[in-house]
């Protein structure tokens, strides 16, 4: 074997190995949705849907950390605001909310500002939706952790 051939061989070894690499990266970072059994067992099949379609837009633009993108604002019945958003941790790592101050922001405008624990953990490269019910009870005038904006 020559030593042109040497190279050439050890050149196509390190692009393979990069290639496979980059391959295997991906592999490990594939977002997944995953919905809590609760919200498993009563979500409308429309909603569902959207929120499907919301997971997969929202996927293609963000990455890394933590964030929440904003699907639907109601209020219930004792005038409480309630944003549904899905919540995706882009880490490697579950990531947990206890005692997060979140805020909720319409046209540029902070609506809401309260502090949250959430009973579970977001797995690590998962998404999930979820409702926040900012009421009195958990108003704070904290700095946010995180931002939802609408």
């Amino acid at each position: 074997m020559t030593e042109n051939n040497e190279k050439e061989y050890v050149t196509i070894d390190l692009l393979w190995i990069r290639l496979k690499n980059e391959l295997n990266e991906g592999a490990k970072t594939m977002q997944k949705l995953y919905f809590e059994p609760a919200w498993d067992k009563t979500i409308a099949p429309a909603d569902r849907e959207r929120i499907t379609n919301h997971f997969h837009q929202q996927t293609k633009r963000l990455q890394g950390g933590v964030h929440l993108s904003f699907l639907i604002s109601a209020r219930n019945h004792k005038g409480e605001q309630l944003i549904t958003v899905l919540i995706h941790n882009f880490e490697d790592v579950n990531a947990r909310l206890h005692n997060t101050v979140i805020s909720y922001y319409e046209q540029g405008e902070q609506l809401a500002n309260a502090t949250f624990s959430l009973p579970c953990e977001i797995a690590g490269n998962t998404s999930m939706p979820w409702t926040f019910i900012f009421s009195e009870a958990n108003k704070t005038k904290a700095d946010p952790q995180y931002m939802i904006w609408n």
